[in-house]
């Protein structure tokens, strides 16, 4: 008798265990960023790449995520004049990640958290060349699907990252693929 109630007994106290380990991976990005708002007036699309660190419990819907990321755009209006100019955006966030539908082979999951950026313009005519930056907090929210490809799994994600900037605002969507280990 007391034998079979030690087998499921032990079997519970390795599985609290297991969940109880937080599971990190790293995650490398990059795709296209579209600026939206204000910013789509003189910006083009641009690039991003970036790498990101997941943490959660294996059998909670819920994660944390800190990113790292660097968003290049090109400026409009400007052929024929001699000068290139471009913005940057190093930005961080730290964001919930939930899962939306654990299914076997993928996951949809929606995250959000506050965001931070520190914005660049840099200007050159051939000659001369200069820039300016300014950091700025704001938040991110969007989502994206999660597949699992064995010990190398990859994301699909979209958001929409909104910085408060002097009384205005600088927002974009990045559409990024990443892969994660």
């Amino acid at each position: 008798m007391r034998i079979r109630l030690l087998v499921p007994v032990a079997m519970l106290l390795l599985a609290a265990g297991a969940a109880g380990a937080q599971i990190p991976s790293i995650t490398l990005f990059g795709g296209a960023v579209m600026p939206t708002g204000d910013a789509s007036n003189g910006l083009n699309a641009g690039f991003t790449v970036g790498g990101a660190l997941d943490m959660h419990v294996p059998v909670m819907p819920i994660g944390l995520r800190a990113e790292g990321s660097y968003a290049r755009f090109g400026m409009q209006g400007l052929g024929g004049t001699g000068i290139t100019a471009h913005t940057s955006d190093l930005g961080f966030n730290l964001n919930a990640v939930v899962t939306v539908l654990p299914l076997p082979l993928f996951h949809p999951y929606i995250t959000a958290g506050p965001s931070y950026s520190n914005l660049k313009v840099s200007a050159s005519d051939g000659t001369n060349s200069g820039s300016q930056s300014e950091g700025h907090w704001g938040y991110n929210a969007g989502g994206g699907i999660d597949f699992g490809l064995g010990p190398i799994g990859m994301r699909l994600d979209a958001r929409y990252k909104h910085i408060s900037v002097n009384g205005s605002s600088w927002t974009s969507v990045p559409l990024t693929l990443g892969f994660r280990f």
